[in-house]
């Protein structure tokens, strides 16, 4: 996925649409921009909204045997309600 934003003369850009709902990032939300080599990578800074969902669901995916598992079998139960 690769997106282009413009710096203003103020230095600001502004994040695509699609990389804002790639991330999970809603307005106030915070990111961290870190720097690899020379790439800047943008992510969700802790506290953020994507943040709070991490984890969710954990509990669920480890009694079905993996987040793998827990989908094949909501697959598998697809259409037989």
């Amino acid at each position: 996925m690769g997106s282009e934003a413009t710096i203003s003369s103020k230095g600001q850009i502004t994040i695509p649409v699609e990389v804002r709902r790639r991330l999970g990032l809603r307005p106030g939300d915070k990111v961290r921009i870190e720097i690899e080599g020379d790439v800047a990578v943008l992510r969700a800074a802790p506290g953020s909204y994507t943040e709070a969902l991490a984890g969710l669901g954990a509990e669920m995916f480890a009694e079905a045997g993996g987040a793998e598992a827990w989908l094949r079998g909501e697959r598998d139960g697809w259409g037989r309600e």
